[in-house]
């Protein structure tokens, strides 16, 4: 089962009945061999390809999946990386590419040789270009110091997971920082895990140690694969939510935590976060709703009422391509005011932030469900939910409210007409005009999207 990341520590708990061995081995914090981190990825002893002592590939099934690993071995490789181990990385993401399987790369902080000339050059810039055009999920797990060709190299991957005892990623070291800024930062500063969780964006998962964070990519992997280790339930068999009946207050001015929304409606009152250190006004996360997987993005209504800034529309961005690496449907569910006003948010590039959302939205190929849930209003509401993020369906909740503006800009702009026009946001009168595919009763969430979800499955697995 997969549960959502504990808060502090973002460290998965341990299964009930787990033995002395394994609760050990969560608590280890020192650095694994290679052959250990393929122990603990794979389901069963994989292929070994490659094998260096600094430098190891292999293949088999991880968390259900057929992948490609491939890890690094800072402590045997000397002075670093010359040509001919990026051109075993490279010969690593080609298979990959060609098969289409999923990429798993363990960055431990290694260094490229000076002496490895234009060929390391030429391997890197190829290596560069196939992890870009990789349509298949790919995880980098950071367990040193990371900088330069790899810290490049890891940016192009999907989700990218730290440890937090000595992980760093940096295009550009302390050192040289240091000496052209006038500063006195130190690798840690730069590029720890506390920046790029909390600020960057780039690190989706953060754990105490190589251990657990190998058993979270595991975990990942099976994200559309199996939903539940028990029987699936059926979406004729799914409970009404009361709970969601009330979730949402009548007082605007009142707030309350989407994160409770995804527990009810999950089969197992769990999910998965990705990237829950960054943007808190959204959450983006894995949960099984019918024993089918769904990627959800909601608004958070108890940080800035769920308005979207450029770091929510980025972050949701990011979860839109995990998703269609994933091949997992995506639900988007509703409730902004509109945007972060100031003169940051503008200055930051807000509009091509929501401009690039909207691209990932439109040219996702994975089933797209919008749920209003709360309200939808001004250019926000039409960038979540609108034809705009081409969804296969777009309902909302009976309470919902749906419009260019919100019932005050209503009062503000035409006060004498702002009865009929509020009236014209209720979600029962979009539907009857055509904007709204169904309307629901909040309760009957957790049913309603277990049976699309279902129906999407099977006219998928009719197109193939």
């Amino acid at each position: 089962m997969i549960e959502k990341n504990n808060e502090e520590d973002n460290v998965a708990v341990a299964a009930p009945g787990a033995n002395a061995e394994s609760q050990n081995a969560l608590s280890s914090t020192r650095q694994l061999t290679m052959r250990e981190r393929l122990a603990l990825l794979f389901d069963h002893l994989p292929v070994i390809g490659e094998n260096a002592d600094y430098l190891l590939t292999a293949t088999g099934k991880a968390g259900g999946r057929r992948i490609c690993a491939v890890s690094q071995d800072t402590q045997h490789l000397g002075n670093g990386m010359d040509a001919g181990a990026w051109l075993q990385v490279e010969r690593a993401a080609q298979h990959v590419q060609k098969e289409n399987v999923p990429l798993v790369m363990v960055f431990d902080g290694t260094q490229t040789r000076l002496d490895g000339g234009i060929a390391a050059w030429s391997s890197l810039g190829r290596l560069a270009g196939t992890l870009a055009a990789h349509r298949a999920l790919k995880v980098a797990l950071v367990v040193g110091h990371n900088t330069g060709p790899n810290a490049l190299l890891a940016g192009l991957f999907d989700v990218v997971v730290m440890v937090r005892s000595g992980s760093d990623l940096a295009l550009t070291d302390a050192a040289i920082t240091n000496r052209v800024t006038h500063t006195s930062l130190n690798d840690h500063d730069l590029g720890g895990w506390q920046v790029h969780a909390g600020e960057s964006g780039v690190a989706d998962l953060v754990f105490n140690n190589e251990v657990l964070a190998l058993r979270a990519i595991k975990r990942l992997l099976r994200v559309g694969t199996d939903a539940r280790s028990s029987a699936t339930p059926q979406a004729d068999s799914l409970g009404y939510c009361v709970g969601l009946d009330t979730l949402v207050p009548d007082e605007p001015a009142q707030s309350y935590d989407v994160t409770e929304l995804l527990r009810q409606v999950s089969d197992t009152r769990a999910y998965y976060e990705i990237g829950g250190g960054l943007a808190q006004n959204i959450v983006t996360a894995f949960l099984p709703v019918g024993g089918h997987w769904a990627g959800v993005i909601a608004n958070q209504n108890k940080t800035l009422a769920g308005a979207l800034d450029h770091a929510a529309c980025r972050k949701a961005a990011r979860f839109v391509r995990l998703c269609n690496a994933l091949n997992v449907p995506l639900v988007t569910l509703v409730d902004t005011p509109g945007f972060v006003p100031g003169f940051e948010q503008e200055s930051g590039g807000l509009a091509h932030s929501v401009a690039d959302l909207l691209r990932r939205y439109a040219k996702s190929h994975v089933a797209k469900i919008t749920m209003v849930v709360g309200k939808a209003y001004g250019a926000a509401g039409v960038a979540l939910s609108s034809a705009a993020t081409a969804p296969s369906r777009v309902v909302a909740w009976d309470t919902a409210s749906i419009g260019l503006a919100g019932p005050k800009g209503i009062h503000d702009l035409a006060p004498a007409q702002a009865k009929p026009l509020l009236q014209a946001l209720a979600a029962p009168n979009l539907l009857q005009d055509g904007a709204l595919d169904a309307v629901l009763r909040p309760g009957d969430t957790r049913r309603w999207l277990g049976q699309e979800l279902a129906a999407l499955s099977h006219a998928s697995d009719r197109q193939y």
